[in-house]
């Protein structure tokens, strides 16, 4: 397991009121209420009265009909079994009552236990103990599920094997251990794991406090809920609704600048035809120029960012869309030094909307070719299907992105690059979200990127 940082992995363990001391466990039996077994002991008492008088009855009936009628030196005999066998059949009958009452709370016990076992092997959320040196003493199947390890895989472990990082994994157990020793209970708290094939899980984690005979600590309980997906739909939540207050900002300049931009155009243009082509002031004219049309683009771009796009789908023919896209681009001087490759299947098909693939496309070869630079490079376009999506690829063997860069790369307005926007990335999820599908970035520094969109092989 690798390392991933040196720090606590989690805020401190919150604290818990005063006073507060853990609730003795307590297991009910399923089937009898209190006032149930009041009624069963009164019950078994007054059967046994009535047994006993039964018997002494019986006897004194006996006596009077029979015994008394035997010569003496019988009736002595009589009497004397009498005494014999009057306590052995009371004690058995004793015994067989207080066995039937043993197996009929037993197997009430056994339901009990069985229901609990099962409640706990079966729940969704990993439901582990540990002992008070935080070894793991038991793991239920959502342990498993979620963590990867089997429970003979896991059992005599220590809890730090769960963590990103060893040196703070013992730190943050030690605050654990101590919270829940001294407060009974440990509610909500959030920090990293990590499972068996080394993905890191975000948890909820309850822990309760394990106790011996003597009220001494003894271990404790955790209950731990992956969280990663609701934090994961939580951050894309929070984007969506900065990315909608951003696009209502770029709309809003982008139709207060793109009036006076076209007013600007116009004038120079008047300005210029004064001035023949000898007049160095020509040259000014054509860089206002050059530079008024790179604004016109930024513009275009912010309106293509913020305006709502509603996606018009049909049946593509990829092999022969893509080979179109790469032929209108074949004249663009960063395209045309690199080496271009495209690997589509013949016949294969995509339910998307053309005039946004296109975009897309555009988007990321441009974006290929500018991280590639002046050395000529590699860039592969590819297509296929997979795991019941379809999947459209561009990759290059350029110098990568670092961590900082990638983790960025997305958000509107940030760019390496000394020209642009910064947008290009950003519409190219926005446009593939519209479509329903998602966008992949894997990137090494100096082994190259790869853009991935990935959409259903079926739009609605």
């Amino acid at each position: 397991m690798t390392a991933a940082s040196d720090r606590f992995t989690g805020p401190p363990p919150p604290t818990v009121r005063e006073g507060y001391s853990a609730p003795e466990p307590a297991l009910r039996i399923p089937g009898l209420k209190d006032d149930q077994r009041v009624l069963h002991e009164v019950f078994l008492l007054l059967f046994c009265a009535a047994f006993a008088a039964a018997v002494f009855f019986f006897w004194h009936w006996l006596k009077g009909v029979w015994i008394d009628t035997l010569p003496p030196d019988q009736v002595r005999t009589t009497e004397n079994l009498k005494d014999l066998l009057g306590p052995f059949l009371t004690a058995y009958v004793a015994a067989r009552l207080y066995s039937t009452m043993v197996r009929r709370y037993e197997r009430q016990l056994q339901r009990g236990r069985s229901m609990l076992a099962s409640i706990l092997n079966e729940s969704v959320d990993a439901i582990l103990t540990m002992d008070a040196d935080d070894r793991i003493m038991t793991w239920n199947r959502g342990a498993t599920q979620i963590f990867g390890y089997t429970e003979e895989e896991v059992l005599g472990r220590h809890a730090a094997d769960l963590f990103p990082d060893r040196p703070a994994a013992l730190e943050e157990l030690q605050r654990i251990r101590e919270t829940v020793e001294r407060d009974g209970i440990l509610r909500a708290y959030e920090a990293d794991r990590v499972s068996k094939d080394g993905r890191h899980i975000r948890a909820e984690i309850t822990c309760t406090a394990l106790r011996d005979a003597r009220g001494r600590y003894a271990g404790r309980a955790a209950i731990l809920r992956d969280v990663t997906e609701r934090d994961r739909m939580r951050a894309e939540l929070l984007r969506r609704e900065s990315l909608a207050a951003v696009g209502e900002m770029a709309a809003a300049i982008a139709h207060e600048v793109k009036n006076p931009l076209a007013g600007i155009s116009g004038a120079v243009k008047v300005i210029g035809r004064d001035f023949d082509a000898q007049d160095p002031r020509t040259e000014v004219i054509e860089e206002i120029q050059r530079q008024v049309l790179r604004l016109d683009a930024i513009i275009r771009d912010l309106l293509s960012f913020a305006r709502p796009t509603v996606p018009r789908f049909a049946r593509i023919e990829l092999r022969e869309f893509v080979g179109r896209v790469l032929r209108g681009l074949r004249e663009v001087p960063v395209l045309e030094r690199h080496d271009l490759e495209t690997r589509i299947p013949e016949g294969l098909e995509l339910r998307a909307d053309p005039q946004l693939l296109e975009n897309i496309l555009i988007n990321l070869l441009l974006n290929a070719a500018e991280a590639l630079g002046e050395r000529r490079g590699h860039i592969v376009i590819e297509a296929g299907e997979r795991s019941g999506l379809s999947y459209v690829e561009v990759r290059d063997d350029g110098p990568g992105m670092p961590e900082a860069v990638m983790r960025s790369v997305f958000k509107p307005f940030f760019t390496t690059k000394h020209r642009g926007t910064g947008l290009g990335l950003t519409i190219v999820r926005k446009l593939v979200e519209v479509m329903g599908g998602r966008v992949e970035l894997e990137t090494e520094e100096g082994k190259g990127t790869r853009f991935a969109m990935l959409l259903p092989k079926e739009q609605g």
